[in-house]
């Protein structure tokens, strides 16, 4: 059985069609706008120079919160004026822009858009009125700093500047030069304080002195080494499928040497003819970490029986060479693991 609608049945169906298609044409509209068409605005002006990408849609911020939008572009009226920007801002943050606030032109990122981010002002300013025009804060650009720069650069070369004053005065220099002869001899005594320091009972535990870790009179001296090659790709500190095979080879002759009061050090040396002075501390450091977490992990080389354990630490010893005099033809750039095991 069919049946039809009545005239007034009809009429209210298409008022709520229409109905729902002009609320979704001004759902549409807000969403493309970002704000909905009745909700609060107001609005504020300001003028640059140079807008530098910013068009109608650019986004403001006020102290980093979305705000608003950049609502239309004036061009100025004479040559060299300034661009006016009108700018509509959400009206539950209009009391957080007050008369003396100010707006800068900020990238977003390295290589990003524009956005406008406006800085609020004072507290005891007035809040801001309708339609203010606020002051504007000049743009700093990557290309201005790289202008600045190469500036500074030229008035170098051009003998400008107490830099540059200082660069081709040769008494200066040479007072100079005096100046940091004396920092380097202060520092001298200060290392010596600190020598001094390290020495103390509650101190020297934490400290890792090469000398006092590698040179043990009362201690049988044990040792095995390798090759950087033999452990590491050069210049790295990630232990190679070779050099985990060579490690697991030394664990019987470890093994062998758990004695009471026995001390286990891997100290890594670098090449001194290869590497600055800095790089070498800090790649010694993590090869002889690396091959003390491997015998700790693979082969438990710190543990003494069920409840007691050993000392291992690890000692990059950079450029320097081995406090005790050496009787082997070593490789300047390896890796050491010695054992020592008290006497008497």
């Amino acid at each position: 059985m069919s049946s039809s609608l009545s005239r007034l049945q009809a009429l209210l169906l298409g008022v709520v069609l229409l109905l729902g298609l002009v609320l979704a044409t001004a759902g549409v509209f807000a969403v493309g706008s970002r704000q909905w068409l009745w909700s609060d605005t107001f609005h504020v002006r300001v003028g640059f120079q140079e807008i530098r990408g910013i068009g109608v849609g650019t986004r403001a911020r006020v102290q980093g919160i979305e705000a608003g939008e950049v609502e239309a572009v004036e061009a100025p009226s004479t040559p060299g004026g300034e661009v006016l920007l009108r700018i509509r801002l959400d009206g539950r943050l209009r009391q957080l822009v007050r008369s003396d606030a100010t707006v800068q032109i900020v990238s977003e990122g390295m290589i990003g858009g524009k956005a406008l981010e406006i800085k609020p002002g004072t507290a005891g300013a007035s809040p801001v009125e309708d339609n203010a025009l606020l002051a504007s804060q000049p743009t700093t650009e990557l290309a201005d700093l790289l202008g600045q720069v190469n500036s500074t650069l030229q008035g170098i070369r051009s003998g400008e500047g107490t830099l540059s004053k200082l660069v081709q005065d040769p008494e200066g220099y040479r007072e100079l030069l005096t100046l940091l002869k004396q920092s380097r001899d202060t520092m001298s005594s200060v290392q010596k304080d600190a020598d001094a320091i390290k020495r103390l009972p509650i101190v020297r535990s934490y400290v890792e002195d090469p000398y006092d870790l590698l040179v043990r009179p009362e201690c049988e001296r044990n040792r095995q080494w390798f090759a950087e090659a033999d452990l590491f790709e050069p210049g790295r500190a990630v232990l190679t499928a070779q050099g985990r095979e060579r490690l697991d080879q030394l664990a019987p002759w470890l093994a062998g040497l758990k004695h009471k009061g026995s001390e286990v050090v891997v100290a890594a040396f670098a090449d001194p003819s290869h590497t600055d002075a800095a790089l070498a501390r800090t790649l010694t450091r993590q090869q002889s970490e690396a091959v003390c977490s491997y015998l700790r992990d693979h082969h438990a080389v710190q543990k003494m029986g069920w409840f007691s354990s050993r000392k291992v630490t690890a000692l990059g010893c950079g450029l320097n060479h081995s406090p005790l005099p050496e009787p082997d033809n070593l490789p300047p750039a390896r890796v050491e693991v010695l054992v020592f095991v008290p006497q008497g």
